[in-house]
């Protein structure tokens, strides 16, 4: 019993527990409660959805807020690439050329255009779960959605990676402001997008021409940006619980948007 959710057990604990004291539970049984038990804590909406914080929706609504959950849980994975991306370039084999010696990085890249593929991928189930009327939060995604893969693909073209993250913090911004984001990920992705963009500036305005240094402070750099991805992935993961006979009240998944 202990292995379900709190909702779980309040709304079904007594009736299971007359049910193993009446009959037992074999082996089977126990397997059953086992998965069920992990089913519980995958869909919490279907039993209690007062931990997500949002009203009843329709089956639809639903079925498209799974579907930006597991966006999300790309969005995870995109950390670990990121990470990874970071290690390898830190540890890349030192070149000399005409200007000096520099770690060459790019056997990172790869990792890192996946793990912005990955960013990207939880920019589309932020764009899902948006409500219509979080205009200005669902216009910073969908800059982000453009851009950061660009700037992935050229790092070297940093006004293209000052407009990702400006609508990086647009939409963190807005959508606090919409009732759509709580304060800790809002302050979180702000935090993460402004510390990055901070020490790429000071690296490059204040650099003294060592490019050893250079390099890596800017893979310092690199790893501020990492909170981004856990907090897109969380905030996709609390799903609302389902409102029984209303399967038409909200309106299906359109053009790639959810009106909500």
């Amino acid at each position: 019993m202990l292995l379900y959710p709190r909702a779980w057990r309040q709304r079904y604990g007594a009736e299971l527990e007359e049910l193993a004291g009446s009959a037992g539970l074999g082996l089977r049984d126990s397997i059953d409660l086992i998965r069920g038990a992990i089913d519980a804590h995958l869909h919490p909406e279907l039993v209690d959805g007062s931990a997500a914080g949002s009203p009843a929706v329709s089956r639809q609504r639903l079925a498209d807020l799974r579907v930006a959950r597991r966006l999300g849980q790309g969005a995870w994975l995109g950390t670990a690439l990121w990470i990874v991306g970071g290690v390898i370039a830190a540890n890349g084999p030192i070149v000399t050329d005409s200007d000096g010696q520099y770690r060459d990085g790019g056997a990172g890249a790869p990792f890192f255009f996946g793990a912005v593929l990955l960013f990207a991928a939880g920019m589309i189930g932020q764009i899902i779960r948006l409500s219509a009327a979080a205009r200005a939060a669902r216009a910073g995604a969908i800059v982000a959605l453009a851009t950061a893969p660009v700037w992935a693909l050229m790092p070297w073209v940093l006004p293209i990676g000052a407009v990702a993250l400006a609508a990086i913090v647009v939409f963190a911004l807005a959508g606090r402001r919409a009732g759509q984001w709580h304060l800790l990920p809002t302050i979180g992705v702000v935090a993460a997008a402004l510390a990055g963009a901070a020490i790429v500036a000071a690296t490059l305005i204040l650099g003294n021409g060592d490019r050893m240094a250079t390099g890596a402070t800017l893979l310092v750099a690199i790893m501020a940006f990492t909170p981004m991805w856990l907090i897109l992935g969380a905030t996709l993961q609390p799903l609302p619980p389902l409102a029984p006979g209303s399967d038409d009240a909200n309106p299906p998944l359109a053009g790639g948007l959810i009106r909500a």
